[in-house]
């Protein structure tokens, strides 16, 4: 049994290099130009190795992306069902924190296969709609939905890129004063 557990080790490890030289390597260049190559020579690992674990990049980077957003939805679909708000949204960000690295790497990544913000947008819009919906059936929520999801992932857009924590609670009354301010030459 504890043989099982140290190969477990290992394997986690060895991912989690794999996973870190991608992220590496995406901060330097496009993930289109990254070869195999320099994810093994990143990761000190041999090719037989990585190809243990993945067919090659885009497999690597699917992966990465379904894991995260199977995580994520679960997050997400949580937060709508919290009935404390925002000792849930300080949970979320430690959580999201864990992952600013990856988060931001696998954001650059734009193609047909591969497209994580485009998923978390939605993802967002989702349990958005499902929740408005819930609370006024007769409502059509979708503008809202899109603009929630987008203001949530820019968010954390903009404090991950400063390298600043997300302020939550706090947030939320930054939110409201890009309303207060829209509104104050209403009239």
């Amino acid at each position: 049994m504890n043989k099982i557990k140290k190969v477990d080790l290992r394997v986690i490890k060895t991912k989690r290099a794999i996973q870190n030289a991608l992220i590496t390597l995406l901060d330097e260049k496009e993930f289109r130009d990254i070869q195999v190559q320099e994810i093994i020579e990143r990761a000190l690992i041999n090719r037989s190795t990585f190809y243990k674990y993945y067919r090659g990049k885009s497999d690597l980077v699917g992966q990465l992306i379904t894991d995260f957003r199977t995580n994520y939805q679960k997050i997400v679909r949580q937060r709508f069902e919290s009935q404390n708000l925002r000792l849930f949204m300080q949970k979320i960000a430690i959580t999201i924190e864990q992952h600013r690295a990856l988060i931001l790497a696998l954001w650059k990544i734009n193609t047909k296969r591969h497209h994580l913000r485009k998923d978390m947008d939605l993802i967002l819009q989702d349990a958005f709609l499902h929740y408005a919906t819930q609370q006024n059936p007769h409502k059509d929520w979708s503008y809202q939905a899109a603009m929630f999801a987008t203001l949530a992932l820019a968010t954390n857009q903009y404090f991950f890129e400063q390298e600043k924590d997300l302020p939550i609670p706090a947030v939320f009354d930054m939110w409201q004063d890009i309303v207060d301010i829209a509104k104050r030459n209403e009239g």
